[in-house]
């Protein structure tokens, strides 16, 4: 376990890294215990997001911690530094062998001189890959002793053609999917978790992600905060902003894509809100 920087905006990101890649390897080492199936994916996210917590516990001891596993309390939104977490993001695509498509979202909150705040820190951990994705780009380490064998290929085929290419939730795709990749001559794409779809995005294999299935903002934190330091553009499908450590804990959609096609889309799903 590499030792925890100390306080400090770069440090702080090193730690989101740190933290996701710890539990990630923890979760790759879980799938192929001796877990029962029917457990497996509770129990992989109880033991991850403890990783998480006992490190921040020791580490930063001041930071208040956020999360489907986490109480809320109005604690949070008088504090200067909130950890929003999502120790497995796609426990359907964990829990079925041989699927790539999970995640674990890391990102610090923090307030800014003005009393308002933003995502400071942030980092999505693709375990199967071994993969950490940043704002700067990407980082690999070594998944586990366990795994054997090469890695998985891509979350999506190739491209074929010069189409847009918009991924969606694959148990909960949008009810306007199919109208809207026909009116922009798209091609849809079906993954299981936020992290992955978010992943086909900043790797450049699609322009966009949709969902709108609704999402808390532990959900969803790390990847905007990823996506923005991209360049890249995250929102509210209608094009506004999405705020986090806030009173309302949820979201209704979510669009991510790349710069150029932001407009287009919001201008195309405006009709379906």
């Amino acid at each position: 376990m590499s030792p925890f920087p100390a306080h400090g905006r770069t440090n702080d990101q090193r730690s989101a890294e740190d933290l996701a890649a710890q539990a990630g390897r923890l979760l790759t080492d879980l799938r192929v215990s001796r877990v029962a199936p029917e457990d497996l994916g509770a129990f992989a996210e109880a033991e991850a997001q403890s990783v998480i917590i006992d490190r921040l516990a020791v580490a930063r001891p001041g930071d208040l911690v956020f999360g489907e596993w986490d109480p809320d309390s109005r604690a949070r939104l008088e504090a200067d530094r909130v950890w929003f977490v999502d120790p497995l993001d796609g426990v359907r695509s964990y829990v079925t062998e041989g699927r790539p498509d999970w995640a674990v979202h890391v990102a610090l909150w923090e307030k800014d001189p003005e009393g308002v705040g933003g995502i400071t820190a942030c980092a999505i951990a693709m375990p199967a890959y071994g993969r950490v994705l940043t704002g700067r780009g990407a980082t690999t380490y070594q998944p586990t002793s366990i795994i054997r064998g090469p890695r998985p290929g891509p979350l999506v085929p190739p491209r074929e053609d010069d189409r847009l290419r918009i991924a969606v939730s694959e148990a909960e795709p949008p009810a306007f999917a199919e109208e809207l990749a026909e009116e922009l001559d798209a091609s849809l794409v079906h993954l299981g978790s936020g992290g992955g779809k978010t992943a086909t995005v900043l790797e450049g294999e699609c322009d966009a992600y949709i969902h709108t299935s609704g999402h808390h903002q532990w959900d969803s934190a790390a990847t905007v905060g990823v996506v923005q330091q991209r360049g890249l553009h995250a929102s509210a499908l209608d094009g506004s902003e999405l705020v986090y450590n806030t009173e309302q804990i949820e979201f209704p959609d979510l669009l991510v894509c790349t710069q150029d096609v932001a407009e287009t889309i919001i201008d195309a799903v405006r009709r379906y809100l």
